[in-house]
C-alpha cells in the first residue's frame, strides 16, 4: 500500500516538475541572466549526496587564483532568513554548515546565503562591485536565474536514467533536465573504474556534443583538528566516528577500513545536534582516544560548548577533496578560467 502511495504521490510531482520547467522554457516564467559577473551554478537533479560541497570547494581553489569569486548558497537549515554574509566567525545557525565550512577554508572569498539567488546576487554585485565570478551551490534547480555555465553532479552509485522522481525514488526533477547542464560530473566513482564501466555510464547518460563530461572520485586528506588546537591525532587503531551528512558510506567505509576497532554514529544530513546527542558524543569521547567526524559535521560541533578542553583535544575531522579520473584535472581547470576570460571579455564589450 505504502508503495503505492508512492508512487501515486511520485507521478503528481513529477507532472508539476514537468510543467514548471515547460512554463519556463516557453518564457511563461520569466528567468534572468546577470552580464556584468560570470555565474556558474554547481547542483544535481537528486537529494542529496552528490559532492556538491567538495565540487564548489574546487571551483573556488581554482578561480581565486586568478578572479575576485563570491559563493553564493542557500544556507540550508539556518534559522535565518533573506541574505546574510558569511563570515569566519558564523555560527551555522546563522548561516548553515556549508557555506561556513566553506568561509573558513577560503577565508579570502565573498561568501553568502540566500534563498532568492538573483536577489543575492545582486547584493553581492552591489556591494562587491568588482567581483568576477559567483559560484551558486546548489542551485541547478533555481530556474529563474539564466547561469552563464551550469554543472550538473551525477552519483555514479545512483544513476539518473534508473531512478525514479520523489518520493517513490530520489530524483527530485526530470532526468531529462540534464541537456541543460554545460558540464556533468559524475562523482563518487570507484578510483579503479574501468574504460568499460566508464562506457556504460557515457552511454545511459546520452549526452548532447556540446556538453563536457568528466568522472570524478572523493578522497580523504589528512586528520584536522575540530577546533584551534595545535595537536596531532592519537596513533591508535581504536576510534569513535559521528556523521551527518546525505550518503555517509564512503564515510563509514574509510573509518572501518583505516581503524580496526571503531564506534560509528549516524545522524540525518544537516542533524541538528540534541542536548542528549552531545551528551553521548561526550561520553564516546571519554571512551576512545580519538574522535573524527566530517567536515560539515566539524561546523555544527563547534559551536557547542559542553567539550571539556581534554576532549576537544581527541576532536578531528575528515576533510575531503574531489580527484578527476583520467587525469583531466588540468583539462576541466584549463576549460574553467578559459571560459570565465572569454565570458569577462564579451560581457564588457556588450555592456558597453
Amino acid at each position: 500500500m505504502l508503495k503505492i502511495l508512492k508512487i501515486i504521490v511520485s507521478f503528481i510531482y513529477g507532472t508539476a516538475v514537468s510543467m514548471r520547467n515547460r512554463f519556463y522554457d516557453a518564457g511563461i516564467f520569466p528567468h534572468e541572466e546577470i552580464k556584468d559577473v560570470v555565474t556558474i551554478v554547481i547542483g544535481n537533479i537528486t537529494v542529496g549526496g552528490t559532492g556538491k560541497t567538495p565540487h564548489s570547494e574546487f571551483m573556488l581553489d581554482i578561480l581565486e587564483k586568478e578572479f575576485k569569486v563570491a559563493l553564493l548558497s542557500r544556507g540550508y537549515k539556518r534559522k535565518t532568513k533573506k541574505f546574510r554574509y558569511v563570515e569566519t566567525t558564523s555560527t551555522t545557525t546563522e548561516v548553515g554548515d556549508e557555506p561556513l565550512q566553506i568561509k573558513r577554508k577560503f577565508p579570502n572569498v565573498t561568501v553568502a546565503v540566500d534563498a532568492n539567488r538573483v536577489r543575492g546576487i545582486k547584493y553581492i554585485k552591489t556591494k562587491y562591485p568588482d567581483i568576477d565570478v559567483i559560484v551558486l551551490d546548489d542551485a541547478f534547480q533555481h530556474r529563474h536565474l539564466k547561469p552563464a555555465l551550469s554543472v550538473l553532479l551525477c552519483d555514479y552509485q545512483r544513476p539518473i536514467n534508473k531512478d525514479k522522481m520523489l518520493p517513490w525514488g530520489t530524483l527530485r526533477d526530470k532526468q531529462n533536465q540534464k541537456h541543460r547542464a554545460d558540464i556533468v560530473f559524475v562523482t563518487k566513482c570507484p578510483q579503479n573504474i574501468s574504460p568499460i564501466e566508464m562506457r556504460i555510464v557515457i552511454n545511459d547518460l546520452n549526452l548532447f556534443p556540446y556538453q563536457k563530461l568528466f568522472f570524478t572520485s572523493l578522497e580523504y586528506n589528512d586528520l584536522k583538528p575540530v577546533f584551534d588546537i595545535k595537536n596531532k591525532p592519537a596513533a591508535t587503531n581504536k576510534a569513535a566516528a559521528v556523521a551527518g551528512i546525505a550518503n555517509p558510506l564512503l564515510f563509514k567505509e574509510y573509518i572501518s577500513a583505516t581503524y580496526e576497532k571503531s564506534q560509528i554514529l549516524i545522524f540525518p544530513d544537516h542533524h541538528d545536534f540534541s542536548q542528549k546527542d552531545i551528551d553521548n558524543i561526550c561520553n564516546i569521547i571519554d571512551k576512545n582516544d580519538l574522535f573524527i567526524t566530517t567536515e560539515k559535521d566539524a561546523m555544527r560541533l563547534m559551536k557547542y560548548e559542553n567539550f571539556t578542553c581534554a576532549q576537544k583535544t581527541k576532536m578531528f575531522y575528515l576533510p575531503i577533496k574531489v580527484k578527476f579520473l583520467n587525469k583531466e584535472e588540468k583539462k576541466i581547470t584549463t576549460y574553467i578560467i578559459d571560459y570565465v576570460r572569454k565570458y569577462k571579455g564579451n560581457s564588457k564589450f556588450y555592456l558597453q
